[in-house]
């Protein structure tokens, strides 16, 4: 009986020392092939207790950005470019992010070469504050509070890799789909040979029963 009220003391100590964390600025995925056009996505959160009222991101030199998502509804986008009229970042405004709530915008582009890219971004909130989320970037999967005003928290990080390297790694849900297809073939497979077996079974029974001994009686 004593066991009980340990263990609930413990699950209380866990849960206070999670309290403070929580999670950063995303873009995903957090893994991507060199040298391939495709969508990262800027996830925002607010885990404060004043809405986020506008966004600004950076994009970071290694990658080539091109083409900006139609922004969520409410919010108005301003691209940001740089020397030769090239993509270099991006402002969301007029929108509300909620306590408590989450946005995403999106941009296509292009990574240039493998390695660790950063993606600074900052939240300005309702009463002219401001989150900053410009830092080093923190441990895949890893989880900070919010930065005080004047701080700076993570910034987010996409690691470039060679297209071969996302092919034979992959990430959860490729794998995820490779299974399926695999579980799929093995099932039709099974089907197919099930199918052949009732073949020949129904092929190699006689063309007309024999007689009912009791109809000769």
């Amino acid at each position: 009986m004593s066991g009980g009220p340990v263990r609930l003391a413990a699950l209380v100590a866990m849960l206070a020392l999670a309290a403070p964390a929580g999670a950063h600025v995303d873009v995903l995925p957090a893994r991507a092939a060199d040298g391939e056009a495709q969508e990262f996505e800027i996830r925002v959160p607010n885990e404060g207790d004043v809405a986020t009222t506008g966004v600004r991101a950076d994009f970071p030199v290694e990658v080539t950005a091109f083409s900006l998502r139609e922004p969520p509804p409410g919010w108005r986008t301003q691209p940001r470019l740089g020397p030769g009229g090239r993509l270099v970042g991006a402002v969301w405004t007029g929108g509300r992010i909620e306590p408590g709530r989450h946005q995403s915008f999106g941009v296509m582009a292009t990574p240039l070469r493998t390695g660790t890219t950063v993606w600074p971004v900052v939240q300005t909130l309702a009463d002219g504050t401001g989150v900053r989320w410009t830092g080093a970037p923190s441990a895949p999967a890893g989880a900070s509070a919010e930065p005080s005003e004047g701080e700076s928290g993570p910034a987010a990080a996409v690691e470039i890799v060679r297209a071969d390297e996302v092919a034979v790694g992959g990430g959860g849900d490729d794998g995820g789909s490779g299974a399926a297809i695999w579980l799929g073939v093995i099932a039709i497979v099974i089907a197919a040979l099930a199918a052949l077996g009732t073949g020949l079974l129904w092929a190699s029974r006689p063309a007309a029963l024999p007689p009912d001994d009791r109809e000769n009686a």
